[in-house]
């Protein structure tokens, strides 16, 4: 039987550490690891880092992981918004060329638009190739995380977001099926790969399908520093909309990226022109992201990782009643 230490007499240092190590690790719980990428990094799309001078701090809102009490404390960990001020003259488009296309947008906006509804069928696929990106939690809103700003929460990731889209445009009359599969979960890697799986299963069961969406939250940061974007609607504050391009430019077949483009940036001139500053820069990039399956098919993302699904919803309403008035107009 072990004794106990006589008053005045000195532990061993080694229970010493292990006890600081305990309280140590219980108050400074760590950060869990990233996740990272898989597959053609070519084929997933990256954070955007801005540098810190060209943000605006915004407000205190919640950050990191939710807690397990039914309201949980608010982080005070600050989140910035990225200064997109530049970007609010009505009508205008805007994009960030990282190919070596040359980008004609005049001459994209003068041709008939290449995307027109069917008179029969299912019309439009909702899906999402990172299903559990989430936005910055609140006592609102909270949820389980399966990662940094992921869940697969549907009442809280982007199949939330999707659900929104898919419901405004059935409401229109254009009939759209929406799918709640998670192509990046349980894994990350090879999410494009599953997604694309995913959409040819879809366009098989319903060969009348005219336009495949996908839809995304970004993740911008620089180093620890989170950025939400930032528009005001009708005194409201909303996220904003971001268009990705796919192209050919990294090999892959994608021969009518051109009409994906062209479709995207009349939707962009129209968000723009309705609501100034709710567009950022268009993205064209390297790779297809599956966006050849259909003509006029996108890559939209709704806001990031600093915003909250309010803003996020308030921003998908809008870009899905734009998208029903241009195709119900054709």
């Amino acid at each position: 039987m072990a004794r106990k230490p006589r008053r005045g007499q000195s532990r061993p240092p080694l229970l010493i550490a292990c006890g600081l190590l305990v309280i140590l690790l219980r108050f400074f719980p760590g950060k869990p690891a990233a996740t990272m990428p898989d597959l053609p990094a070519a084929d997933e799309p990256a954070a955007i880092p801005l540098p810190v001078e060209q943000a605006l701090v915004a407000e205190s809102v919640a950050l990191g992981l939710p807690q397990a009490e039914p309201e949980p404390e608010l982080p005070t960990q600050p989140v910035y918004v990225a200064d997109t001020r530049e970007y609010h003259s009505a009508g205008a488009i805007y994009f960030k060329n990282e190919t070596d296309y040359p980008i004609d947008l005049p001459a994209l906006l003068a041709k008939d638009s290449p995307v027109a509804l069917g008179t029969e069928g299912v019309q439009v696929l909702i899906m999402h190739t990172h299903g559990t990106e989430a936005y910055t939690p609140s006592a609102a809103h909270p949820y389980t995380p399966s990662g940094e700003y992921r869940t697969t929460d549907g009442d809280a990731n982007m199949l939330r977001v999707g659900q929104e889209i898919a419901a405004i445009l059935n409401e229109r009359g254009i009939s759209t099926v929406h799918s709640t599969t998670l192509n990046d979960y349980p894994a990350y890697n090879g999410s494009y790969n599953r997604a694309l799986k995913d959409i040819q299963k879809y366009v098989t069961q319903h060969p009348t399908i005219r336009l495949v969406i996908d839809v995304h939250r970004d993740a911008i940061a620089t180093g620890n520093t989170y950025y939400k974007t930032a528009a005001v609607v009708d005194g409201q504050p909303t996220a904003q909309l971001m268009f990705v391009t796919g192209t050919d430019a990294g090999g892959l077949s994608h021969p009518n990226w051109r009409d994906n483009l062209a479709f995207q940036a009349l939707l962009h001139h129209r968000m723009n022109g309705l609501y100034p500053g709710i567009m950022r820069p268009m993205s064209i990039r390297s790779s297809r992201f599956n966006q050849h399956v259909r003509v006029g098919s996108m890559l939209v993302e709704v806001g990031a990782c600093g915003n909250t699904l309010e803003e996020a919803l308030a921003a998908a309403r809008i870009f899905a009643n734009t998208l029903a008035d241009t195709l119900l107009q054709q």
